[in-house]
């Protein structure tokens, strides 16, 4: 199955929304885990990777 260009658009700005919403709402977690921003955005880089990986 390959990839459809004339959708590129569309998922790049679904990409960048997901993120500018993704960004905040990980540092808020890490922050009332107790554990820091920092914590926080290392999740989600982690949850990320492992969702890309495993083809989410």
């Amino acid at each position: 199955m390959a990839y459809d260009t004339k959708n590129l658009k569309g998922d790049l700005s679904g990409g960048l929304v997901a993120g500018i919403i993704a960004l905040p709402l990980a540092l808020a977690f890490g922050v009332q885990s107790g554990m820091g921003a920092a914590a926080g955005l290392y999740g989600a880089i982690a949850v990320g990777v492992f969702a890309a990986a495993l083809g989410g």
